[in-house]
């Protein structure tokens, strides 16, 4: 049903750019959104399940599914912290007996294995989080509400744009692992972006002038940024790559003489996520494309 689909699209777009704005705005993102992306895509793919008319332990395992995406945003105390916190453990308990019915009756069957990605996926994004591989938190929630947004490919016709030799391969990534893959090659247009502001600017110094711009000391204090030099041993020196756990000493560049250092913008990697899911849409899975899949 294209209607839905688009209707994902719509929803999926409008709540990862309001996000994303918060985001850059003020460096976080409300749970809210996620909440509302999350619940929203269950909905319309229940509705999806409803019209297929499929057994009704799917629509179950939706709901339960549901609760657990809901409860991984939830902060309270652990299952077993304090005691034993019995609703998350009656509900986790729930969901997995819930799809072990569902593997036993209906193990094989199409939407069988479309109701098996979203807590595949839910489990995978989570564990990329722990494992600091996905590292904002707001990133990983994204990616967990997306994983019910779009349990299938979205598939719409004339897209992606791209074509490969085997049109199967598209989807051997589910969509909220593409527009992950994507939105982390899609920073690598950062550089790029930096060199064309610098280049009109006539700011030249290779090869800070791929990773940030020169800004005035007060610009830079009010702006979400990270100085690209640093005084040490009463030297300026240049550092290309300044770790997020640094803390900007604008005063001793001011001493140093440095009136308008380089910096690099704090750019959450929700934008490029959020500019991943339309760019997935139309050209699909790039790096396939490019190995000629």
């Amino acid at each position: 049903m294209e209607e839905l689909t688009w209707t994902r699209i719509a929803l999926a777009l409008a709540i990862m750019i309001a996000a994303s704005v918060s985001d850059w705005r003020s460096r976080t993102a409300s749970d809210a959104h996620w909440y509302i992306l999350g619940i929203g895509g269950s909905i319309l793919f229940g509705l999806q399940l409803f019209f297929d008319g499929v057994p009704w332990i799917y629509l179950v395992c939706l709901v339960l599914i549901t609760l657990v995406f809901v409860d991984l945003l939830w902060d309270r105390p652990g299952i077993f912290e304090d005691g034993v916190n019995v609703p998350p453990l009656v509900l986790y308990v729930l969901t997995f007996l819930a799809f072990g019915y569902l593997s036993l009756e209906h193990f094989g069957e199409g939407r069988y294995w479309t109701m098996l990605t979203i807590p595949l996926l839910i489990a995978f994004f989570f564990v990329m989080y722990q494992l600091d591989v996905i590292k904002g938190g707001a990133d990983a929630k994204a990616l967990i509400a997306l994983s019910l947004v779009f349990p299938v490919y979205p598939e719409l016709a004339g897209l992606p744009l791209l074509e490969l030799n085997d049109p199967a391969a598209l989807t051997i990534l589910p969509f909220p692992v593409l527009v992950l893959f994507n939105g982390a090659i899609l920073t690598l247009l950062v550089p790029v972006g930096m060199l064309a502001v610098n280049l009109v600017r006539r700011d030249f110094r290779f090869p800070s002038m791929l990773f940030g711009t020169r800004m005035t000391i007060e610009d830079a204090r009010k702006k979400h940024v990270w100085p690209m030099e640093r005084v040490a041993d009463g030297e300026v020196r240049s550092v290309l790559f300044p770790r997020s756990d640094d803390e900007a000493d604008w005063d001793s560049l001011r001493q140093a003489g440095v009136d308008r250092p380089w910096v690099t913008p704090k750019v959450p990697f929700l934008i490029p996520l959020t500019l991943a899911v339309p760019f997935s849409l139309l050209m699909g899975n790039l790096l396939l494309y490019l190995m000629g899949a």
